[in-house]
């Protein structure tokens, strides 16, 4: 099954390879091809000019489109997922998008929150123990909590080895509503 990635960060962000990376752990069968991941460097460019990078994947022959971008920081807007899902539904509805075939993921807070949800992976990478942030409220401001363990953290080159360094998902998506939300979608299509 081919599926399609839209992600608010730069280009080979760290959304990017973490998502995919895991999407791919989740079910094998997924056929992700570089042509169908688009990342539109933040937020306001992923709900105002999505469209078009979506209509193109749905061309290029893919089943679904994940569009995932994080709750926070704000910028500007309310930061509610809800808003930011009904401004994108309304721009690819616009786009003249089959909306069917739209997985949207709002991450609550920031990747990080649900990395943090289950701190194996984070221990595990950087050999400090990490608690485990079971609760929505200590998982706010997750990279301040990271730098705060560790001493240090760069998303770009940390996140991807926290992920690999989890043993599995069940924790963080038991642990953080959205996580888990990514991880029944991704299930849920996979062949």
């Amino acid at each position: 099954m081919k599926v399609g990635f839209v992600f608010e960060c730069q280009p080979k962000g760290s959304d990017e390879q973490v998502y995919t990376y895991i999407a791919k752990q989740l079910c094998a069968a997924l056929n992700i091809l570089p042509e169908n991941i688009s990342s539109m460097g933040n937020k306001k460019s992923l709900i105002d000019e999505s469209a078009t990078d979506v209509s193109i994947m749905l061309n290029n022959g893919c089943d679904f489109v994940f569009i995932i971008w994080d709750r926070l920081p704000k910028w500007g807007g309310t930061g509610r997922c809800e808003d930011h899902q009904a401004e994108l539904t309304r721009n690819l509805t616009n786009g003249g998008v089959n909306l069917t075939r739209i997985i949207f993921c709002c991450i609550n807070e920031m990747l990080e929150s649900w990395m943090i949800a289950d701190g194996r992976g984070v221990t595990t990478y950087f050999q400090n123990i990490l608690p485990d942030h079971r609760s929505q409220q200590t998982q706010s401001s997750p990279k301040n909590r990271l730098i705060k363990y560790n001493g240090r953290y760069n998303e770009s080159v940390d996140n991807i080895g926290i992920v690999k360094a989890l043993p599995d998902f069940t924790r963080a998506a038991r642990w953080n509503d959205s996580f888990g939300h990514f991880k029944q979608r991704v299930e849920a299509i996979c062949p």
